[in-house]
């Protein structure tokens, strides 16, 4: 029987003027994490001054999903990090579980008062309507997820009205593998933005959906944006299986992971304006296996330090008698 690895990569990330993308990426660091029984990184954040680190697991028959927490002792190095302990964890209670439903990405708000997630179902949607699901938590005090309360829910990103109609190109309901995976706010909460896994389409591979939120923050009033969303055929770099999404502070660059063994990489875009995709160009994209010395074969989640110059990238290996 495979054991399953899990650990947090690090790089530094050196791109502050150019759109050019992958040659100042060099590897730093690779620890690894605890996690809940069966768990793989999904989702990496941190707080505001890098003292604590956060991680959301994907299990793919769990019956009770987390959000877990580190504290860095050094701002940013994860070498120095402690679980916080099981109290100081989030159980994601109210989020939908049973066989096959997963816990991907994680953002938090601006003010760490919030925190968001999506969830899937491993089947995709064409088997198990309204699969996919996008989640709100609510704290009491600033990145203390042990507080954490659900607060909204949008479980109807599967219908036609949220993914048909925009830039991103129409979702049609036979397409088995339509997958939400990552996800990213905005600072004041009016936008949100999804990625999904669309590999039963063989001329996409994925999907990036920007949507309004009449009320800021609160998932369940989020509307498709038609003149904006991002279309990217699987031979990009990093958009063949997006599994982790991050805006660079400013708004105006987006990164995604992909999680596809020989194609695990990340993709960079620059946008016109700050967290809008009707306008962007796709700079390029990085292999993570082959072009990264050591290469990182299943990457999933994506973070980065508050400078942009470190970039956080989880992994799950799996492996028979071989470590890495």
């Amino acid at each position: 029987m495979f054991s399953i690895k899990k650990f947090i990569i690090i790089f530094f990330l050196l791109i502050p003027i150019s759109n050019s993308f992958g040659a100042m990426v060099t590897h730093n660091q690779t620890e690894t994490v605890n996690q809940s029984s069966g768990g793989i990184v999904a989702g990496i954040e941190f707080n505001n001054d890098g003292t604590k680190m956060f991680t959301s697991y994907a299990q793919v028959n769990g019956s009770e999903f987390y959000i877990q927490e580190y504290n860095l002792s050094t701002p940013y190095d994860i070498s120095t990090r402690v679980y916080a302990g099981d109290g100081e964890r989030c159980e994601l209670t109210g989020t939908h579980t049973g066989k096959g439903y997963q816990i991907y990405d994680l953002d938090f708000s601006s003010d760490g008062m919030k925190f968001f997630i999506v969830s899937r179902h491993s089947g995709g949607d064409g088997r198990l309507p309204l699969g996919d699901r996008v989640y709100g938590f609510d704290l009491t005090s600033p990145y203390d997820v042990s507080t954490c309360a659900l607060a909204t829910l949008q479980e109807t990103l599967d219908t036609t009205a949220l993914t048909n109609g925009s830039n991103a190109g129409d979702y049609f309901g036979n397409n088995r593998d339509h997958r939400v995976q990552s996800l990213e706010i905005n600072d004041d909460g009016t936008k949100l933005f999804l990625t999904f896994f669309d590999a039963a389409n063989a001329d996409v591979g994925a999907r990036l959906y920007e949507y309004n939120l009449s009320t800021p923050y609160d998932v369940s009033t989020l509307s498709i944006v038609t003149t904006a969303g991002i279309e990217l055929p699987p031979t990009i770099n990093g958009a063949t299986n997006p599994s982790g999404m991050r805006f660079s502070a400013n708004g105006k660059r987006i990164f995604i992971i992909s999680h596809n063994d020989n194609n695990a990489a990340i993709v960079q875009i620059s946008l016109s304006k700050a967290y809008d995709t009707s306008s962007f160009t796709i700079d390029g994209g990085l292999n993570l296996k082959t072009g990264l010395s050591p290469g990182n074969d299943e990457p999933r989640g994506v973070a980065f330090s508050a400078s942009g110059l470190k970039l956080y990238i989880g992994n799950d290996i799996k492996m028979n008698n071989a470590d890495q």
